[in-house]
């Protein structure tokens, strides 16, 4: 056996042990969050807004166009203030509402997201009395990140996945070469 078939059957060796250490460790690696769904991108008013007056509608901003909206309402001191049926467009919900008086508001929403995926949820904000000077205009719902290091797991996945392959592609490589 030449010098150079020894180096490639060690190399070829080397892989495949290292191959077998990892795989079990990429099979109970756990798959990351789905993150196709749309969700809640920005809305006015704002979660925990205080406004000088209420506007004349409500506006949420999805992350994805609105396939259907099953409900939009704005309900306060006095009951609701909601005029008329909501209108989505593209990414976009609109709700037109009556003048109110000052207090605490609560949005409720219910639509379906293009991809089928039913979200729903409530803002709520208020206008005049306690305002601090600040109008609550736009919003960042809270999101996903546990701190469960997902993020790692976006990491080790692709990398276990590039390695398989490269040790795949290597025992291909060093069975042709030896046959």
């Amino acid at each position: 056996m030449s010098a150079r078939s020894a180096l490639r059957r060690a190399v070829a060796t080397t892989a495949l042990a290292v191959l077998a250490a990892l795989a079990p460790l990429l099979a109970w690696a756990p798959a990351p969050p789905a993150a196709a769904h749309d969700e809640l991108l920005f809305s006015d008013p704002s979660e925990a807004g205080v406004l000088a007056a209420l506007p004349s509608r409500a506006i949420l901003t999805f992350t994805g166009p609105v396939a259907e909206v099953h409900e939009v309402s704005v309900t306060g001191p006095d009951g609701s203030v909601t005029n008329g049926a909501p209108t989505a467009t593209g990414p976009e919900v609109r709700q037109n509402l009556w003048a109110g008086p000052d207090g605490t508001y609560t949005l409720t929403y219910d639509v379906v997201s293009s991809d089928g995926h039913e979200m729903a949820g409530e803002i709520t904000f208020d206008v005049g009395g306690s305002a601090s000077g600040e109008e609550g205009t736009g919003s960042s719902p809270p999101t996903d990140d546990d701190g469960s290091g997902s993020s790692l797991r976006g990491v080790v996945v692709p990398a276990g996945v590039v390695l398989l392959s490269g040790a795949f592609a290597l025992a291909l490589w060093h069975r042709r070469r030896t046959t």
